[in-house]
């Protein structure tokens, strides 16, 4: 007779080890999860931990972590049975970016538009409007600029209003998403964006090979990072001195 094998959750036990190996070699992927507040990337990490542990960062990222033989399917489980729970926080982490929005606004009734102060054209939901408008007429030459130095093209682009990142990708899917309000900072700040996550269609972690790739693909990547921390009515306003 040939050799045998027990068959565990339609995966004999040999197929089961490999598969087990296989997810173990990727150490970070993004899983989504399914959310009253809006489908959500969440940064799963294999680590030496006996438990999963979901986080929910002072940025507003998601992580969570995973034992190391865990598969990710338990993790995507995992995450949709707390889908509430994390919706909770973006509502919150979205309230936060409602104040920044307004804050954004100047006592002189102006905001910043591609790092330039400009005419406010009303409250938060009209200048949310203003920013997805021109950020969809300046993504198509942002995207056109960062495959050609990337060398890598994304299945599926979105624009969204993030309330903690400035873009997102999930690899597996070849997806990415821009945040809205990148129209309120300098053009290049969009262009790093994209860049930045196209480079995660070569390498989904945050590893030095990563750093390595953007630093070949945006040699002034950390200076931009830089000037996103700050707030962009400030950008504007010095940009004018």
């Amino acid at each position: 007779m040939g050799a045998q094998s027990l068959t565990i959750g339609g995966l004999t036990k040999p197929d089961r080890a490999a598969r087990l190996c296989e997810e173990v070699a990727v150490a970070t992927t993004t899983l989504e999860v399914r959310t009253p507040a809006g489908t959500v990337p969440v940064t799963v990490v294999r680590k030496r931990v006996k438990n999963l542990n979901l986080r929910v960062h002072r940025d507003g990222t998601v992580s969570l972590s995973i034992p190391m033989r865990a598969p990710y399917a338990v993790a995507q489980d995992f995450l949709d049975r707390r889908a509430g729970w994390i919706a909770a926080h973006i509502e919150r982490m979205r309230g936060r970016a409602d104040a920044r929005e307004r804050a954004n606004a100047t006592a002189d009734g102006l905001v910043p538009l591609w790092g330039r102060l400009k005419p406010a054209p009303g409250g938060a939901k009209e200048i949310e409007a203003l920013y997805r408008r021109e950020v969809a007429r300046a993504l198509p030459g942002a995207i056109a600029r960062g495959e050609a130095r990337v060398g890598a093209h994304a299945a599926g682009w979105q624009i969204r209003r993030m309330t903690s990142r400035w873009g997102s990708c999930t690899p597996a899917r070849r997806t990415i998403r821009i945040n809205s309000a990148l129209a309120a900072y300098p053009p290049e700040c969009l262009d790093y964006v994209v860049v930045h996550e196209l480079t995660h269609l070569l390498e989904p972690s945050h590893n030095a090979r990563f750093h390595a790739l953007l630093d070949r693909f945006c040699p002034r990547n950390r200076e931009i990072a830089r000037i996103l921390k700050r707030p962009a009515a400030t950008v504007a306003s010095n940009l004018l001195g």
